[in-house]
């Protein structure tokens, strides 16, 4: 009799040891999935996120005439939704004048503010501008270039070097205004060499 009745109350403490478990186990699996998940961002933040992308990427502006006053190029631009900025690989800007040279500015990447009023050129930029008529050739050679599209300026404040018939001048910073009157000044320790033919 006895050892019947120690088995009985072992197995009751079995099944209530069994018990306690799954009712342990639901709780712990309830708690879990009741609880709202932790968010990996503030509320109202979001990612920096590309909504469309081009690639081999042209657009022209046009002055109030009709005319072509600046081309915009890239082998590759990306657009982000949350600041509405745009990046470029291999960006070209072409200036167009009526009775002037075109002016062609190159650079490794490039930014768009969300405005469209500022370009950044990172990386190596060069400027080129062919002869016509009585302008000479010209090539500025420098980096991390700022451009201003609606009035035409640009600046850096990197080394720049600049090379036009014959004449090479070295400094450090660049300011740049590309339209008429044009002007291109080098900030400081500015020095020249002039090759005699």
């Amino acid at each position: 009799m006895l050892s019947k009745k120690l088995y009985r109350s072992v197995l009751k403490v079995k099944q209530l040891r069994t018990i306690s478990l799954l009712t342990l186990a639901l709780a712990t699996w309830w708690i879990s999935f009741s609880q709202e998940p932790p968010t990996l961002f503030e509320e109202g933040e979001q990612t920096h996120k590309i909504d469309y992308f081009l690639k081999n990427f042209n657009a022209l502006s046009m002055t109030e005439n009709g005319l072509p006053k600046e081309r915009l190029q890239a082998e590759y631009m990306k657009h982000f939704s949350d600041n509405d900025t745009t990046e470029m690989k291999l960006p070209q800007i072409t200036m167009y004048s009526e009775d002037k040279p075109d002016l062609q500015i190159k650079s490794d990447t490039g930014f768009i503010s969300s405005d469209g009023e500022l370009v950044l050129l990172n990386g190596a930029v060069t400027i080129r501008r062919e002869a016509k008529d009585k302008l000479d050739p010209m090539i500025v050679d420098t980096h991390n270039l700022r451009i201003q599209l609606s009035n035409d300026y640009a600046e850096t404040d990197e080394y720049v070097k600049i090379i036009s018939k014959g004449i090479t001048i070295e400094g450090t910073g660049l300011r740049a205004h590309f339209r008429d009157p044009i002007y291109i000044k080098v900030q400081s320790d500015a020095r020249g060499k002039h090759a005699i033919k």
